[in-house]
């Protein structure tokens, strides 16, 4: 059995159709309202909601949507208000603690749920999106989403 070459066209590329990506940063808030927040701040960018913190001084953005079902880390309410502590993000819903400058879970997952039988603590172990952050001289806060 023999083979035969067929050539074989290659579909055109369109420069248009290639996909550029590119990082950029975002002005979302000062130091001086970050301040004033409590060190604790919602802001939008690039349609996701993020979560600026002030801890010791040293300015983080974290996904605003925990990674486990998705509720407000910090929202409008006393039940959704995040607690930093050890340099931790603390979910007010499941009690996970989240590393603030690497999204990794830091303790036990889900600490406030119960373990269930079949089903355990529901969707497993995620870190939490965290995002770069940098401050001008004049204290803007700007985030590359």
């Amino acid at each position: 059995m023999a083979l035969s070459a067929r050539s074989v066209a290659a579909a055109p590329v369109s420069r248009r159709s290639a996909v550029k990506v590119s990082a950029a940063f975002t002005k979302v808030s000062s130091t001086s309202a970050l301040k004033s927040a409590g060190g604790k701040q919602v802001v939008e960018v690039g349609g996701q909601k993020v979560l600026l913190l002030d801890v010791n001084g040293d300015i983080s953005a974290v996904s605003n949507k925990c990674s486990h079902l998705g509720l407000p880390i910090q929202g409008k309410t006393a039940l959704f208000t995040a607690e930093v502590k050890d340099k931790c993000v603390i979910c007010p819903a499941h009690g996970t603690a989240f590393d603030v400058k690497t999204g990794e879970v830091k303790g036990e997952w889900c600490p406030k749920l119960p373990n269930l039988p079949l089903v355990g603590k529901g969707p497993g172990k995620k870190p939490l999106p965290v995002f770069q952050v940098r401050v001008s001289d004049t204290g803007d806060i700007e985030v590359n989403v």
